[in-house]
């Protein structure tokens, strides 16, 4: 059975200003990243482990959609993938993480 996809406010807003970056530069490039970035993220519905282990936070794993790390969590209980952050990797890692 397939995990639901559950999305943050903070990561909606860090997708939000992901998109509004490229926007400025090419409005058409920004619509199909992230239709492209939100299917990538809808993988985790049928493979929820395919990302690798966030180390110093347990429980945490990332996915990488070139150029954006996506920070999500699993929670096996409620069948559900809670995607934390979308965080661009040119950026200098998240004290978070």
């Amino acid at each position: 059975m397939a995990f639901k996809i559950i999305y943050t406010e903070k990561a909606l807003a860090d997708l939000e200003a992901i998109l509004d970056y490229i926007l400025v530069g090419n409005p058409t490039a920004a619509s199909r990243f992230g239709n492209d970035l939100l299917n990538h993220v809808d993988l985790l519905a049928e493979f929820s482990h395919i990302g690798s282990l966030v180390k110093r936070r347990p429980g945490m794993r990332k996915i990488l959609h070139t150029p954006v790390r996506v920070y999500y969590r699993i929670d096996e209980e409620r069948r559900c993938i809670e995607i934390l952050h979308f965080w661009h990797a040119a950026r200098q890692e998240p004290d978070w993480v």
